[in-house]
C-alpha cells in the first residue's frame, strides 16, 4: 500500500476517534425545575424564557391540561399546567410559581412549574435511560432520560449533601401532533370572536 494511501487511512481513522471523543465530552445544560417534590429538567437550547406566572385567559372546551392562553410581547402562548398533564395528584396543593416558556412549531408555549431550581451543565453521557420505575409516575413517552448527581462521585458541583434524581422530560411529545392542531384552530376561533 502507497504511503499516501495509508496516511489518508490513519488520518481519517483519527478524525473519526476525535469526533467520538469529543461527542463524549460534549456538554449538556439542562434547566432544572420542581414539580410535585420532584426534580425535571428541560434542554437550555429549548428555553426562551421563565416569567412569573402572568394572568391567563382560560380556553373554552380546550383540554383539562391547557390552563389558557397569554400574550407575552406580541406573542399568544399557550399555559400547559404539567401536574393536569402528567395525572399527578398531590397530597397538598402548591400553587405554581414560574412559567418556563419554550417554542416548538413556530407556537409558543409556557409550562406550569413549581419553581425553577438551576441550570445544570454536565457531560452527555451521564444522561441515562429512564428506568421503568421512574416512569410509573409519569408516562414513559414523555421523558428523554434521567440523570443521577452524586455529590461524592460527578464532576458536577453539587450544593446538596444527598443524591439527586433529575428526569429529563421530552416536550416535543408533552403535547402531541393531533391535540397542538386541535389546539391551534380552538385559540384561532376563541381569538375571532
Amino acid at each position: 500500500m502507497p504511503t499516501a494511501d495509508l496516511k489518508k487511512i490513519v488520518s481519517q481513522v483519527a478524525e473519526v476517534a476525535s469526533a467520538k471523543k469529543e461527542k463524549a465530552e460534549e456538554l449538556v445544560k439542562l434547566l432544572v425545575f420542581d414539580l410535585d417534590g420532584e426534580e425535571y429538567a428541560v434542554p437550555l437550547v429549548e428555553l426562551q424564557s421563565i416569567i412569573l406566572i402572568p394572568e391567563i385567559t382560560p380556553i373554552p372546551s380546550a383540554p383539562e391540561f391547557i390552563r389558557g392562553i397569554f400574550n407575552l410581547r406580541g406573542q399568544i402562548v399557550v399555559v400547559i399546567d404539567l401536574e393536569k398533564r402528567f395525572g399527578l395528584k398531590r397530597e397538598r396543593p402548591v400553587a405554581p410559581k414560574h412559567l418556563i416558556i419554550l417554542q416548538k412549531e413556530g407556537n409558543t408555549y409556557g409550562l406550569l412549574v413549581d419553581a425553577v431550581k438551576e441550570i445544570l451543565t454536565l457531560p452527555r453521557p451521564q444522561i441515562q435511560p429512564a428506568p421503568s420505575l421512574v416512569s410509573s409516575k409519569i408516562q414513559a413517552d414523555y421523558l428523554t432520560g434521567v440523570v443521577v448527581i452524586d455529590p461524592h462521585n460527578t464532576p458536577v458541583p453539587s450544593s446538596k449533601e444527598e443524591s439527586r434524581l433529575i428526569i429529563l422530560l421530552d416536550f416535543s411529545k408533552i403535547l402531541l401532533e393531533k391535540e397542538l392542531l386541535q389546539l391551534g384552530q380552538k385559540i384561532e376561533g376563541s381569538l375571532k370572536k
